[in-house]
């Protein structure tokens, strides 16, 4: 390993790695509210959002990174992560640079910063999740060909986004993000927001889902859950109570949301977090 790089299992607080012809593929799992510094790795990575969350600051530009992310750094690229409140579980694939063999196909994007999001490319990652977590004598042979099957789907990705690659993103852009943080409990549209901003709903709604990789409303509810699995943990508020306040219609229905999002329902998460 490389001066200054570390594993992928930085601070974490469970994993699970095997090496396959090539590839050492991780699963890892990071504990709520941990910082993480810039750091780098001595290989290229290949990182999948399967649960959770966390703010990703790469080339001094921070983004979220929700589930069903896929993110993408070169060696070497110094990169950190703010984890929140429900941690992550993240799959990731690392080639060995000696093997060209393997690398040369996926070239383009192992070599640069990529941040996409898919649910094709989640569900095999969790597919790989899976084999890990009862791993048997096949599971070498399963793993490498999902994980093949998974950086041909990213490299896809990558050349789909390849347009808008080395663009700055526009002001209003940024203006957008800042006005759902600060009123992400209201019932906004996407023509709020593009009013607020002096865009056309659609441009915002493309443009927003190609750079922070979720449609707008669905990052809105994802500040919407953030915001209530911290009154969950630090609060005695009743779960009712949260689930207006954090602008859901009733308590059934941010049930539903929540669980969905972190796997617990709001009382098992509150229980969870008070152990």
């Amino acid at each position: 390993m490389s001066a200054g790089a570390v594993p992928v299992t930085l601070g974490s607080s469970a994993s699970r790695c095997v090496e396959v012809d090539g590839f050492l593929v991780t699963r890892v799992r990071f504990p709520p509210l941990l910082k993480l510094p810039l750091h780098t790795h001595d290989r290229a990575t290949v990182a999948v959002i399967l649960s959770g969350s966390f703010d990703g600051l790469m080339r001094c530009a921070s983004h979220p990174c929700p589930r069903a992310s896929v993110l993408t750094e070169p060696p070497g690229e110094p990169h950190g992560n703010l984890f929140e409140r429900a941690g992550a579980d993240v799959l990731t694939v690392q080639p060995d640079p000696a093997r060209l063999e393997l690398l040369e196909p996926f070239a383009g994007v192992l070599g640069e910063v990529n941040h996409m999001r898919d649910l094709v490319v989640t569900a095999l990652a969790r597919r790989v999740a899976d084999e890990l977590r009862e791993p048997d004598e096949v599971t070498p042979f399963a793993v490498e060909g999902l994980i093949l099957e998974l950086l041909a789907l990213t490299a896809r990705l990558r050349r789909v986004a390849e347009p808008r690659a080395g663009r700055e993103p526009p002001r209003w852009l940024a203006e957008a993000r800042d006005l759902l943080h600060d009123r992400y409990a209201e019932r906004l549209l996407v023509t709020d927001v593009a009013d607020a901003v002096g865009v056309h709903p659609v441009h915002l709604a493309r443009v927003f889902r190609l750079r922070y990789g979720t449609p707008v409303g669905a990052y809105q509810r994802g500040l919407r859950l953030t915001w209530a699995a911290g009154m969950l943990t630090d609060s005695d508020d009743g779960i009712a109570q949260i689930a207006l306040q954090a602008g859901f219609f009733d308590q059934s229905h941010f049930t539903r949301v929540f669980k969905r999002q972190f796997g617990l329902t709001p009382l098992a998460y509150r229980l969870a977090a008070r152990q």
